[in-house]
């Protein structure tokens, strides 16, 4: 079963640990996560750590965590200037973009 969880609008390093917690939860809770983005204006990295570390968790526990649509807006910007997008593995393209770079 798969379920959708809402992001909320900032996740900085100000808010990564109770955004962390609220991903921990759903892992206690839920077997396989939507991540929706829809809401997401501001980022910095620690987002993109914490979800490197749920996406390893998930993978270990033969679940599966996702974006529900492709990264797009503050979030692709920042992985672009952390330097995320340069030699994207497959796995790494499909996660955060769904196959698909964007243009």
């Amino acid at each position: 079963m798969r379920h959708l969880m809402a992001v909320p609008q900032s996740v900085t390093v100000r808010s990564a640990r109770q955004f962390a917690n609220s991903l921990s939860d759903q892992f206690e809770a839920e077997s396989n996560i939507d991540l929706d983005l829809s809401d997401l204006t501001e980022v910095d990295l620690a987002f993109v750590e914490i979800l490197y570390a749920a996406r390893m968790q998930w993978k270990r526990a033969g679940r599966e965590l996702r974006l529900a649509r492709p990264a797009e807006g503050a979030l692709v910007a920042l992985l672009e200037r952390a330097g995320f997008l340069t030699d994207l593995t497959p796995q790494d393209l499909e996660f955060w973009f769904h196959g698909e770079l964007p243009q």
